[in-house]
């Protein structure tokens, strides 16, 4: 069995994580895996992310050559003042994720839509790429 020594430097191991939080930023981390789920459909590709506590107005779309970029900024601030206090509380978060698109998508055509915390990305396939169905007439007697 091999065994691993850590450099512990000077905080001892108890300390482990604090330092983290502080120095490392492992929550800021955290906040920018927000959840995507993509889906191919048969005529375009549906991107969804689920973003409560956002508004329209926090969220942005873009698309840059074939990357689609999707990034949310959220920042609140709180004051109370009583007689004999002061309380202040400042939150923030933000979160950037992005995709590459096939080549031949049409990012004319994209739309994006917010409702109830969920945003909804709609990426149309190429015609070629659609399905086509068509029915043919049989001819004869």
């Amino acid at each position: 069995m091999e065994m691993t020594r850590r450099d512990v430097g000077f905080l001892p191991s108890f300390f482990r994580g604090i330092d983290d939080d502080f120095f490392g930023s492992t929550k800021a981390m955290i906040q920018s895996k927000i959840a995507v789920n993509i889906m191919d459909r048969e005529n375009d590709y549906l991107v969804e992310m689920v973003a409560p506590g956002f508004k329209k107005e926090d969220l942005h779309v873009e698309i840059d050559g074939n990357k689609l970029t999707i990034r949310g900024e959220i920042s609140e601030k709180k004051e109370v003042n009583e007689e004999n206090y002061t309380h202040r509380e400042f939150s923030y978060g933000e979160f950037v994720r992005s995709f590459t698109l096939p080549k031949d998508v049409n990012i004319q055509n994209i739309d994006a839509d917010f409702k109830n915390g969920i945003l909804q990305i709609i990426v149309p396939k190429p015609v070629a790429k659609q399905k086509v169905v068509k029915k043919i007439e049989v001819k004869g007697d």
